[in-house]
């Protein structure tokens, strides 16, 4: 792990803390209008980097490829909870460079059910992950209440009167006989 950057001393074997080293142009490090050299103003920067503390760079870390091949094309695919596309923008590329190591891979389409997989990617290696995404079940349906068990007595006056109050004859309209009504249902 690299240390954190700045502070103002270095670790032990890691040089000075401070640009100390001596100028490169003696004692008169920036000229003199009667001695050579004619310098004013400050050195370049390149004069003060200090070699001694450089690190080397931290090697990549290793690689390995996953091809899918999954359907639909549409489905969308997280790596280690990252979105990176689609399955076809992966199919486009032909194959995903993930890091050596385990990861998890979860795949999404509207309608259908969610896979996730866990796979590891071996350094170096490609692995291909066939696939197809099953239809997500509708749910069950709801049964309907059942009807009531108890019936309601219907009285009827053909073209005139339907209802489940007996009829008046004084709320009826003319022309409708009171005489004609029929029960229905328990009485």
């Amino acid at each position: 792990m690299l240390p954190p950057a700045g502070g103002l001393t270095p670790r032990f074997g890691e040089g000075v803390p401070f640009r100390t080293r001596p100028s490169r142009h003696g004692a008169f490090a920036f000229g003199s209008p009667f001695f050579p050299p004619f310098v004013t103003g400050y050195s370049a920067p390149a004069d003060f980097v200090d070699t001694s503390r450089a690190r080397p760079a931290a090697p990549a870390p290793a690689t390995g490829l996953l091809r899918l091949s999954v359907t639909p094309l549409s489905a969308q695919v997280f790596i280690d909870s990252y979105y990176v596309g689609t399955v076809e923008d992966i199919n486009a590329q032909n194959v995903l460079q993930l890091e050596a190591g385990p990861h998890r891979i979860e795949i999404r389409a509207p309608q259908y059910q969610t896979l996730t997989v866990d796979v590891r990617i071996l350094p170096y290696e490609t692995v291909t992950y066939r696939a197809a995404l099953e239809l997500a079940r509708p749910p069950a349906a709801v049964p309907s209440p059942a009807p009531p068990t108890t019936t309601t007595t219907m009285y009827v006056i053909p073209n005139c009167y339907l209802g489940n109050i007996p009829p008046r004859a004084n709320r009826l309209p003319s022309g409708c006989d009171i005489t004609q009504v029929q029960v229905l249902g328990p009485k």
